[in-house]
């Protein structure tokens, strides 16, 4: 699939697998079809700076009409169509943070979007409008970036996780409130919440996979980090793997309950990177983006 200019961030498959997004440094955004591999709509906002983050918001059994981005400019933006044969158009902005968006995760259950930048996260309701209205406000700031965030406990509570400290926080969102405030081993850098199971990539040597809300550490998939680099981890339950991003030229395939080493995709040169992994379930495919060349 070859069409960004520049760097590529995110990847995120639709619910049924048929689509992908992709948004990288190039403000742009793109809607592919993974049945024929063809680029369906392009979507171009040099204003919004860099795409950092990106979600579907699955408001329907549909699961392929709307989604949302977060970019460098600190906003979050909403497009829908209103059939699968219609383009994307713009619905919203919102003015969510104060530096780049980090994260982006969608809770089906109660129709919110929680985002993650600038040392803290927001909560948002999604309305019949296709809006953004904040149900969190006046939250503390800390003193490190805001590196993901989950939605966890069927949508009661969500996950922030921090990038320099290791620690987590978890919120209850009605009435809002800090439950609890944890650390781990390592720095946070990209994290995949998996039912009850937290899998961080630590910067040092691989992927730690941590129960929650304990923390206990019951998982580790080593394998060698050369550069600082935020790569991303997928997983792909039926399989019983888990893929992760490289920094060498290609990505990492483990399997997910015994973290043994399945082998390695091949997918660039050496030395190249590989961040953005993303599984289709319902095609049963690996995505992976080489981002960039050292």
């Amino acid at each position: 699939l070859t069409r960004h200019t520049k760097t590529v961030n995110v990847l995120a498959v639709s619910m049924h697998g048929a689509l992908l997004l992709t948004g990288g440094n190039d403000s742009r955004v793109m809607v592919w079809s993974l049945t024929s591999g063809e680029m369906i709509q392009e979507i171009v906002s040099p204003a919004a700076g860099y795409i950092s983050a990106i979600t579907w918001i699955d408001v329907d059994d549909c699961g392929e009409t709307t989604f949302a981005f977060g970019a460098s400019d600190s906003n979050v933006q909403i497009y829908e169509r209103t059939n699968v044969s219609a383009l994307f158009v713009f619905c919203s902005t919102t003015i969510g943070h104060s530096g780049p968006v980090e994260s982006l995760a969608w809770d089906p259950v109660h129709h919110r979007l929680a985002s993650a930048s600038d040392g803290r996260p927001h909560v948002w309701n999604f309305t019949p409008e296709k809006t953004l209205v904040s149900i969190t406000s006046k939250l503390d700031k800390q003193p490190y970036v805001a590196r993901t965030v989950h939605f966890y406990d069927n949508g009661a509570s969500i996950l922030v996780l921090y990038l320099e400290s290791g620690e987590i926080f978890c919120y209850s969102i009605e009435p809002w409130d800090l439950k609890w405030r944890k650390k781990v081993q390592g720095r946070i850098e990209n994290t995949t919440l998996e039912g009850n199971f937290l899998l961080v990539s630590n910067l040092k040597d691989g992927v730690d996979k941590y129960s929650v809300p304990s923390l206990q550490r019951v998982q580790s998939y080593s394998h060698v980090i050369l550069r600082d680099v935020p790569l991303q981890i997928s997983v792909a339950r039926q399989a019983g793997l888990i893929f992760i991003g490289g920094d060498n030229g290609f990505a990492h395939i483990f399997n997910y309950s015994t973290g043994a080493f399945r082998g390695q995709l091949e997918h660039a040169n050496r030395g190249d990177q590989i961040i953005p992994v993303a599984v289709s379930a319902v095609l049963a495919c690996i995505l992976l983006y080489l981002t960039r060349r050292r």
